[in-house]
């Protein structure tokens, strides 16, 4: 969207395509903030250290030109945002109050309660709807067309109507999320992050970086089935909560004394699974996390989203009772290799922005990047598209490649054998069990062995385009395959242990492997190469050696 309206602003057509409503994308899963190095708590605080916290976070293999980018750019966003009817909490001096995330050297995240991402979608809508951008919505989008090696438009199944739609267009820019439905338990609604965006540009041809690189965060709701999974936002602990085993140990003391429950997400993360792993967790393998010790009235303001969650699907009152977490697949730091200066792929009118791509990230997410990263990349690609657009010839489309998709459609609805959705349990639960937190060569090797008897299987659609979730559940696992396999092979490669990535058969950090590994499409499967990472500015590298600061009189 955000892209949309710098393209609209420059006299360019756009239309939006979505999977869901307008008003209910994944970004109202982002609960917790989005970084901007406004000074605002911490006057300390700058775009700098920002950038610093990023590399640092992300195990020093992110693209530090795409961080400078970010960091630099980020508080513009959110002014811009705040001007656009953004509802940022505020101090009583009238400036956006900021608060604490892990791995944060100052208080950086601007926040809403803890709905942030709700407010920015909104916000964001408002000005579409403004400016009367087109959109169009359920639609799964199922193949991009190409024509003279160029991308010139895409295919779509219009979920409620069953019509297939086909859109004609001079440049596609692919915002679909990530891919943490690969895994069992996620954060994700299990209609979202399935690897649409990693497919569509593996059958385009483009190279993909960092695929072993997912971070899983250290808090999702355990219980009951339906919310497994949920998150339980990082501003809980920003807040004051406590992580405590079953003996009520406070146990980040041990891992992390100096950060505790604000470290990084990784450490965090392994740090729940190993408490759990020695049997310190509770009966349906969880920790607490505890935030009792605050005021109702404060929890009722800051905390508003999560109070509501688990009343919903608990009965709890976390005023009075601790909360049962662990971790859960959050967030896709591998993706798209892309130029984030213009958002442009390897692939002629194909661009992508956010969680479909990599660099920006490294290693690991730093809590409170992905909503500035949307915003900030979003406003980038546009003005880049705007330039590229007045250049670009509109292709006729390719109808030999249309039928073709067509044809593949209709032999899945004559298919018959086993149940797409359970099917696609089992790639979860596999990919879970053996690449998941922890990883070894054995369990990857496993994970492997499965995925290729897994794909042997045909599946049972049903004869219908309309409202078929079977069908739609067959799509995803077209999806699934390449994003998977690219994650275990790049697991595999890696011989070490860095940030979000863990070997328990490597557990040291190597400076030989100080580098990404891409993964480029071949011959229906990947070759992979490494590349070494671009030289970090001074002015970056020097605070990224400061010692990281202790954050303890926060969760007094």
């Amino acid at each position: 969207m955000r892209a949309a309206i710098e393209l609209h602003d420059h006299d360019i057509n756009a239309l939006v395509v979505g999977k869901c409503k307008k008003r209910d994308a994944h970004t109202i899963m982002a609960k917790g903030g989005i970084n901007a190095a406004l000074g605002n708590m911490d006057p300390k605080d700058s775009w700098r250290l920002h950038a610093a916290d990023t590399i640092r976070d992300g195990g020093y293999i992110n693209d530090p030109i795409a961080v400078k980018i970010l960091c630099k750019n980020a508080p513009s966003a959110v002014q811009e945002l705040a001007k656009w009817g953004a509802r940022f909490h505020r101090e009583k001096n009238g400036k956006i109050t900021q608060r604490f995330f892990g791995a944060a050297s100052y208080r950086r995240a601007c926040f809403v309660g803890d709905h942030t991402g709700r407010e920015i979608l909104n916000a964001l809508v408002n000005q579409t709807l403004k400016r009367k951008i087109k959109f169009k919505s359920e639609v799964y989008i199922f193949s991009l067309l190409k024509s003279q090696a160029k991308i010139n438009g895409a295919m779509g199944l219009d979920i409620k109507t069953g019509k297939i739609i086909i859109f004609h267009t001079k440049i596609v820019i692919l915002a679909t999320g990530g891919h943490s439905r690969m895994f069992k338990r996620s954060s994700s609604r299990f209609w979202e992050n399935n690897g649409d965006g990693i497919n569509l540009a593996y059958k385009a041809g483009a190279a993909f970086m960092d695929m072993e690189m997912f971070q899983f965060h250290p808090t999702g709701m355990l219980y009951p089935p339906e919310a497994e999974g949920l998150l339980v936002t990082e501003a809980v602990r920003g807040e004051g909560g406590i992580l405590l085993n079953i003996k009520r140990q406070r146990f980040m003391k041990k891992y992390d004394p100096k950060r505790l429950e604000l470290s990084a997400r990784d450490i965090v993360a392994r740090a729940v699974y190993s408490e759990i792993k020695s049997g310190k967790g509770t009966k349906r393998g969880g920790v607490w996390l505890d935030i009792t010790h605050k005021p109702k009235k404060y929890i009722l303001k800051r905390l508003p989203k999560m109070y509501k969650q688990f009343k919903k699907y608990a009965n709890i009152d976390i005023s009075r009772q601790k909360m049962e977490v662990a971790p859960t697949a959050h967030y896709s730091m591998g993706g798209v290799f892309i130029n984030h200066q213009t958002g442009q792929t390897k692939i002629p009118n194909l661009c992508a922005i956010g969680e479909v791509t990599a660099g920006v990230h490294g290693g690991n997410r730093l809590g409170g990047n992905s909503l500035a990263e949307i915003t900030v990349f979003g406003k980038l690609t546009g003005k880049n598209v705007v330039k590229q657009v007045k250049n670009t010839n509109l292709h006729p489309i390719n109808e030999k490649l249309v039928h073709r998709e067509i044809k593949n459609l209709n032999t899945m609805l004559k298919s018959k054998g086993k149940n797409p959705i359970e099917i696609k349990k089992q790639i979860q639960a596999t990919m879970w069990q053996y690449a998941g937190v922890v990883r070894n060569k054995a369990g990857l090797k496993k994970a492997l062995k499965e995925l290729k008897r897994i794909k042997k299987v045909t599946l049972n659609t049903g004869t219908s385009l309309k409202m078929n979730e079977k069908l739609i559940a067959a799509l995803d696992i077209q999806n699934m395959f390449p994003t998977c396999e690219m994650i275990i092979k790049s697991a595999l490669l890696r011989k070490e242990s860095r940030a979000a990535h863990y070997r328990s058969d490597y557990r040291k950090t190597s400076d030989s492997w100080k580098k990404n590994i891409i993964c480029i499409p071949h011959k229906k499967t990947f070759r992979f190469i490494t590349k070494k990472i671009s030289k970090i500015p001074k002015e970056i590298e020097i605070l990224i050696k400061r010692p990281i600061q202790s954050v303890q009189h926060l969760l007094e």
